[in-house]
């Protein structure tokens, strides 16, 4: 099954009548399934859903015999460095791969290691992962296509059993196989050719001569890892991350913290969510129809999220009170509709909608009604509904808000009905209007982690300290930025002193390439710079938040020809730019709206540094990876130069002794630093390709996939993205980068509806090292899954309220290692530089 077992749900919905053969095999080893839902890209998605699609593979392969126990990754486009530990806590003492392994391993086995110190064996396919695929059944020619096979391995040094996969994509079982492997033995020299399955192979794996690797798997020396995945159809990539984070942080939380039973919807936007997680799927390297199919399944997985998160925040925070999803305390900006402008607080531009009109026959007074009804489904509270006659007409009148309380809809139904009726009434006509309340940007107090506070009282004093906008400027305490007519920005980092000159700068060039690699195109020219489309202006002007608006225009080749050189004819690309500064921080955010009407391009944003970097870091799967900042190079024999575009999971950090910057993105996975005495990092925003593989690159030699034509891939038509730039000092760990990009992707939630009393549930943790990467419900309590981003051991100070608590650690697959003592809810535990802990929290009888 390829390590899957989303294949056994497909089959058996189609041939549900097999189900006992099947089961069967597995339980007989005839058929080797798991341990994965789904084949994940391990780049492109988290590792909280690296763990679920282990949890529910294995869960499933149980289901029906038995589960192949050990990673199997082979196609992958490259292994993050958390791999060996995730493994190891699933009980796995072997991985195999194939794609990613540098020339450093001239093994067929290495010893991998995680940077807690995990260990797995790890089985390395040498060749490829179909190095047996298509036998001949002729046992002279087997014997023949078997010596050639070893040969080809023979620079791997093999000593006792060898694996060749008889196997590839698409391709069905070889009927009669072991008659003609037992034949072929006659044909062969101190050989043996034996028809197995990969748990056998791993059974009898030595870990003679192994030699170490420790850390991540990205290597294009002997298999391409098609690093210009990372940023194909990059919207789909951004509706996956929002809707992964909706589920992870925000639905899950919730549900756990309120103890409302969400956990038929939430395994229902988890099957969405592990589905798109399969490599191609999330790597967006497949048809068009393909792509098609998973954007709804992401949109399905954030709608349910965001059903969950509603229902569940209702029963934490009304009106007027705050969620802080983050398990540290907090302060930060919300937005909410009020009808009195509290102090402090900073009225938005007005963004109501106009009204609504309707009108209907009189004895279609139903469909009033369902006027009424559709404003309360589209999440809009109705405040007051009045209706009067004028004539032959009856006037019906009503007006929303977004939060706050709605009144009774019952007597107005009964006026309109009453009215409607009357001799001489021929026609309705409803109007609906938003109220006369305001959008304002409060700030709230500090929330506790994981907790709830009340926000916008009136009598809340201001602090000190503002930000402002002035023409073409925005300054606070921490920042001075300048917005250019080009759209670039210079900031200057006032703790600091260094200053940063052409911020965002846009960067267009032609790619001849495929969904899998980036291409430069033969005769592709310098790009003018972008041109000003309007004067940057003050959108809003502080105090707590203040933001520029701009507009630009790109000029680029339409496209490329038949000849794969650039379009002598040109398109435009517009992009309107938002850049905004809240008061009391460093971070800069950036919003971009870009209309592409241009085909077979790679759009970057460049952000030139004010000194030398030889290293950048970025976030992954439990950890942040850190990798040379080097020119791309081919290693001799390799079908791929290896381009130095990183995957980073939401943030990429360069850094010196004074200080630096971050980019902290949301769902843009692609990095270059463009080595220099001033580098620059590139963050690529789009690359539009017309082919799914093409075999004249010049990155790469050979096919990567069916040469099939993917128009949807060009990605025509207008885009949103959203990131933010974080200036700071020390290093990423001391700059507090991980918390920061944290804030940036998962804000404050604003409560609405009636207040919520009580005393709030609540998590905190700390040092600021120790990250919360999951929490999960449970009917009585949940699972907090913990990483310490560190590379020191640290003591955990866990503190849970309500505080009568029973806490066990356990593994990710769920066998109990200790109980934690805790005191009042408060427990601390120590954890292994970069060790993922999970901790089981059980309310007891009074708490629940």
């Amino acid at each position: 099954m390829d390590g899957q077992t989303v294949v056994i749900d497909d089959y058996l919905a189609i041939r549900p009548e097999a189900r006992a053969r099947l089961d069967h095999a597995v339980l007989n080893s005839r058929i080797e399934v798991g341990p994965w839902y789904t084949l994940p890209d391990e780049f492109l998605v988290s590792g909280e859903t690296l763990v679920r699609n282990l949890q529910r593979g294995i869960g499933l392969a149980d289901e029906h015999g038995g589960c192949l126990k050990a990673g199997y990754l082979p196609d992958s486009f490259g292994h993050p460095a958390q791999m060996p530990q995730i493994y190891r806590q699933f009980g796995f003492r072997h991985a195999v791969v194939w794609r990613g392994v540098p020339l450093a391993i001239d093994r067929l086995a290495f010893i991998w290691r995680a940077p807690d110190g995990s260990e797995v064996l790890t089985a390395y396919m040498g060749t490829s992962y179909s190095h047996g695929v298509d036998l001949p059944t002729d046992a002279a020619a087997l014997a023949a296509r078997i010596t050639g096979a070893l040969s080809a391995l023979a620079p791997f040094n093999p000593e006792g059993d060898v694996l060749l996969m008889n196997g590839n994509d698409h391709v069905l079982p070889q009927r009669g196989l072991p008659a003609s492997a037992s034949a072929a033995n006659e044909h062969l020299q101190g050989v043996r050719l034996k028809v197995a399955g990969l748990g056998e192979y791993l059974d009898r794996l030595a870990a003679t001569n192994s030699p170490p690797w420790v850390g991540e798997l990205r290597s294009s020396a002997r298999a391409n890892v098609l690093m210009g995945t990372l940023s194909v159809r990059v919207p789909d990539k951004q509706a996956y991350l929002r809707a992964c984070l909706r589920l992870e942080r925000a639905a899950e939380p919730l549900a756990a913290l309120s103890g409302l039973d969400c956990s038929g919807l939430l395994e229902q936007a988890w099957t969405s969510v592990l589905q798109n997680a399969a490599h191609d799927t999330a790597c967006g390297s497949g048809i068009d129809e393909v792509a098609e199919e998973s954007r709804l399944r992401s949109a399905a997985a954030q709608q349910i999220a965001d059903a969950v998160a509603s229902r569940c925040l209702a029963r934490l925070a009304g009106d007027r009170q705050a969620w802080n999803p983050s398990p540290f305390p907090r302060r930060g900006l919300v937005e909410i509709e009020v009808d009195v402008v509290p102090p402090g607080a900073q009225e938005l531009p007005d963004s109501r909608p106009p009204p609504l009109r309707f009108r209907f026959p009189a004895e279609e007074v139903g469909r009033v009604h369902a006027v009424l009804d559709e404003r309360r489904i589209a999440g809009e509270r109705i405040r007051t509904v009045a209706a009067e006659r004028h004539g032959a007409t009856l006037r019906v009148t009503a007006e929303t808000r977004l939060s706050g309380p709605a009144t009774n809809l019952e007597g107005p139904r009964m006026d309109i009905e009453r009215l409607a009726v009357q001799p001489g009434v021929e026609a309705i006509e409803v109007e609906i209007r938003r109220g006369n309340s305001r959008r304002v940007l409060i700030e709230t107090p500090w929330i506790p982690g994981c907790s709830v506070t009340s926000i916008g009282q009136s009598g809340t004093k201001s602090r000190p300290g503002r930000v402002s906008a002035s023409g073409d400027c925005l300054e606070n305490d921490q920042l001075r930025c300048q917005l250019a007519a080009d759209g670039t920005l210079m900031v200057e980092h006032k703790a600091s002193g260094l200053i940063y000159n052409g911020l965002n700068r846009l960067v267009d060039e032609s790619d001849a390439g495929d969904e899998y690699n980036f291409s430069p195109a033969d005769g592709d020219t310098l790009r003018p710079p972008p041109h000003p489309e309007a004067e940057p202006i003050a959108h809003e002007h502080g105090p707590l938040r203040a933001a520029l608006n701009t507009s630009v225009r790109l000029t680029v080749p339409a496209g490329l020809g038949a000849d794969r050189r650039p379009l002598a004819h040109t398109a435009a690309l517009t992009v309107a730019l938002s850049v905004s500064l809240e008061r009391d921080s460093s971070r800069l955010e950036i919003t971009m709206e870009v209309t592409n009407a241009a085909r077979d391009h790679r759009l970057r944003a460049l952000f030139p540094l004010p000194f030398e970097a030889s290293l950048s870091n970025a976030d992954t799967a439990y950890h942040v990876t850190g990798r040379p900042v080097i020119s791309a190079h081919r290693d001799a024999g390799s079908p791929e130069l290896e381009l130095p575009t990183y995957p980073m999971r939401s943030f990429v950090d360069l850094n010196e002794s004074r200080g630096g910057l971050a980019v902290i993105s949301e769902g843009l996975h692609e990095y270059e630093v463009i080595p220099g005495a001033k580098p620059e990092l590139a963050l690529t925003l789009l690359r539009s390709v017309g082919w799914l593989s093409r075999d004249d690159l010049r990155y790469r030699t050979g096919h990567a996939g069916p040469p099939m034509e993917t128009p949807g891939a060009q990605l025509l038509g207008t885009h949103h993205f959203r990131y933010c730039l974080l200036f700071h000092g020390g290093d990423w760990e001391s700059g507090g980068v991980w918390r920061a990009a944290e804030s940036f992707l998962l804000p404050i939630l604003a409560g609405s509806g009636v207040e919520v009393g009580g005393i709030a549930p609540s998590i905190q943790i700390e040092p600021a090292c120790i990250q919360m990467t999951a929490c999960i419900p449970y009917a009585d309590g949940y699972e907090l899954r913990l990483l310490n981003a560190s590379d020191e051991q640290q003591t955990a100070r866990i503190e849970i309220a309500p505080g009568s608590v029973e806490i066990q650690r356990q593994t990710l697959i769920g066998e109990v290692e200790e109980t934690i003592p805790s005191a009042d809810g408060t427990c601390r535990l120590s954890l292994r530089s970069w060790e993922i802990v999970t901790l089981r929290v059980r309310r007891n009888s009074l708490s629940a």
